[in-house]
């Protein structure tokens, strides 16, 4: 073994950790702030303010691990997943291409949240309400709005993983039909700008936790999924009942569109 290719298969399981990681800060940094469940977008912007100024730290100390969260572990983990999807199911180049590049804005997306919310406590007492509000706006519609690449960075993965040369020594077949079901359930996000109220307001069950949940768990199973794989490719565990019996060592680097 090349010390290039040790590195690799650290780098590799290190990357799809980093999917759980991402799970645990982000959403502690969001539900630590304050600002999950989200607010009402009815609510007032003097009521809106006035809870802000008094979870300033709060919302500073969140959104700081948001920064951390919702941008470095959620690019390590996107990376990862386009890097095994090519290596183990399929070897389409554009399909890399195009995983990279959606799970990238997907984590700029994270890190913009993080900065408009500090920029939002930082200067919550001199600030009018109406922007105090319009800030946090910002925050759910970047959190929602962008679901067409988010619904992209899934079909694609489902694609890769149900073509047939995808050998499921990482990725059983499920997790295709998984990535469908999570990237279809994006599309309820787009309803947010039309309702102030009720469940397709940006706090409400259809619009938020729907697409908002499905994500999450979109995450954290296709990051368990990676890890096993990694331990049956590079460590000999046997294979589970979904998948074929492949020597690791068979596993090509690349198996063709």
């Amino acid at each position: 073994m090349t010390g290039s290719n040790s590195l690799d298969r650290k780098l590799e399981l290190l990357g799809a950790w980093s999917g759980i990681a991402w799970m645990v800060i982000a959403g502690g940094a969001f539900v630590g702030s304050g600002l999950v469940p989200a607010k009402s977008p009815s609510l007032s912007p003097v009521d809106f303010a006035e809870f802000v100024a008094d979870n300033k730290y709060r919302i500073l100390i969140g959104m700081l691990a948001l920064l951390i969260g919702g941008y470095t572990f959620l690019m390590t983990w996107s990376i990862t997943l386009a890097y095994q999807v090519k290596k183990y199911a399929n070897s389409s180049h554009l399909a890399f291409c195009v995983l990279v590049a959606v799970g990238l804005s997907g984590a700029l997306i994270g890190m913009l949240c993080g900065v408009l919310g500090s920029a939002m406590a930082y200067r919550v007492d001199a600030l009018d309400p109406a922007t105090t509000q319009l800030l946090y706006d910002l925050i759910l519609f970047l959190f929602l709005i962008p679901w067409p690449p988010f619904m992209l960075w899934q079909f694609i993965t489902a694609f890769a993983i149900l073509s047939p040369t995808n050998t499921e020594v990482v990725f059983p077949r499920w997790t295709g039909y998984l990535s469908l079901w999570a990237g279809a359930l994006e599309m309820f996000s787009a309803l947010c700008v039309f309702w102030y109220r009720g469940p397709f307001s940006y706090n409400g069950l259809v619009t938020f936790w729907v697409p908002g949940a499905s994500f999450f768990v979109w995450v954290f199973v296709m990051a368990v999924v990676q890890i096993k794989g990694w331990k049956r490719v590079h460590e000999g565990l046997p294979m589970t009942a979904e998948s074929p019996e492949i020597d690791s060592a068979e596993v090509p680097e690349s198996a063709g569109v």
